[in-house]
């Protein structure tokens, strides 16, 4: 069984559908998803429920961090269209229960044109473009978005 999840911004500009080879495979990155968030939440000593149906409109940790997974280490952040310019992208990578922190970055920087993916709407950002994630607390970002 294949399942094809349709996802829709709230202002409606997209559709995207995303595939995946099955319905618990799906359920599966949702739940590491979730648990990357929960990471960042607990890095910064931040309360973290994780029944709470964030969307789009709201940050998916403190004020205004956007948690981004992926489950290889190498992987890039990807920031989409209807991600908030105004909050900090983090990207975490790993599977339960080994999650990394690998660095953010501000949403409105990921999104320039060098960062572009040139077949998709969306910015890749590698790794070595990002700050450690020690020094959101330090940058003038922290007030904003934790």
């Amino acid at each position: 069984m294949v399942a094809a999840v349709k996802i829709t911004s709230d202002k409606g500009q997209l559709p995207l559908v995303y595939h995946v080879q099955s319905f618990h495979l799906y359920l599966a990155e949702i739940a590491e998803s979730i648990g990357a968030e929960w990471v960042v939440a607990k890095y910064f000593g931040l309360p973290f429920d994780p029944f709470v149906d964030k969307g789009k409109h709201t940050a998916d940790v403190g004020k205004g961090i956007e948690v981004k997974w992926t489950k290889y280490d190498q992987g890039q952040l990807i920031v989409y269209e209807y991600d908030r310019p105004t909050d900090i992208a983090v990207l975490v990578t790993g599977e339960a229960p080994n999650y990394v922190i690998k660095g953010w970055i501000p949403i409105a920087m990921a999104q320039k044109p060098r960062y572009r993916h040139s077949k998709q709407p969306t910015w890749w950002v590698t790794q070595i473009n990002l700050q450690p994630i020690e020094n959101l607390r330090k940058s003038h970002y922290e007030q904003s978005a934790i």
